[in-house]
């Protein structure tokens, strides 16, 4: 009887001593993420259980996710993904954006723009006007954006110009009348026969409380895209669109 409850004991002490295995899941993420149309982004999640780790998208028209923790934005919209190993599970909310829109934090420095989005892939020097330039040519900055332009006057943000496909226009307007406030439609005459129509809208119902403007052109230059610009509104400037924007033309 001594030597089995020895044997007990002994037994009770190993198992004790064994190290206790962490079934939860790792996952450095935050509890929403924001991607763009077509974007894919991994969630890197890890767990010491043996159960692996599954993804599921309670929106597959919205967000894809493979095996590996993928997702894929295919649809503008709103997908919960679910990161389980029967054990532990985490819900990640996805938001699928048409495209990343520019900061608007006006009049910050050319360093600071290169700290927000990395170095640009041209820079073009005109004497006191600087412009950085992401995306153009073959390197598309996201699928509905093919360039956006940030644009510099002594070392200051003072614009940035999007040239958004032509393609996604419906989603586009779609996108512009949910999250601005259409004012009017201006045709601005260049001067070499050639005229275009500006969309105006504003980032606040009411103008005496708006801070940006935004303008979309179709069919700029000699392209068939649409430019969207966002510069600073000044409400002492009020419903003087034309000069806003001859302003920003200088013309």
């Amino acid at each position: 009887m001594k030597r089995i409850a020895l044997y007990l004991i002994a037994l009770c002490m190993l198992s004790s001593c064994r190290e206790k295995v962490d079934n939860s899941i790792k996952y450095g993420g935050g509890e929403s993420v924001n991607i763009v149309l077509l974007e894919e982004l991994k969630l890197n999640a890890t767990t010491e259980s043996d159960n692996p780790i599954t993804y599921y998208s309670d929106n597959d028209m919205v967000v894809t996710v493979n095996s590996e923790g993928v997702i894929k934005g295919k649809n503008v919209g709103m997908a919960n993904v679910t990161i389980s190993n029967t054990i532990d599970v985490i819900t990640v909310k996805v938001t699928v954006s048409l495209y990343e829109e520019p900061t608007t934090d006006f009049y910050v420095s050319k360093d600071e723009i290169s700290n927000i989005y990395g170095q640009p892939n041209y820079i073009v020097d005109s004497g006191d006007t600087t412009v950085y330039i992401y995306g153009s040519g073959n390197d598309w900055y996201s699928y509905a954006v093919w360039e956006m332009d940030f644009f510099f006057i002594d070392n200051q943000y003072i614009e940035s110009d999007l040239y958004i496909r032509s393609d996604v226009e419906t989603r586009l307007d779609e996108f512009l009348d949910n999250n601005y406030y259409y004012q009017r439609s201006d045709t601005i005459s260049q001067g070499d026969d050639t005229t275009e129509i500006y969309h105006i809208y504003l980032n606040e119902e009411n103008p005496e409380d708006a801070t940006v403007m935004l303008g979309k052109i179709n069919n700029v230059g000699q392209y068939e895209d649409i430019c969207v610009f966002y510069i600073p509104y000044e409400y002492e400037e009020k419903f003087d669109y034309k000069g806003i924007i001859r302003k920003k033309l200088r013309i």
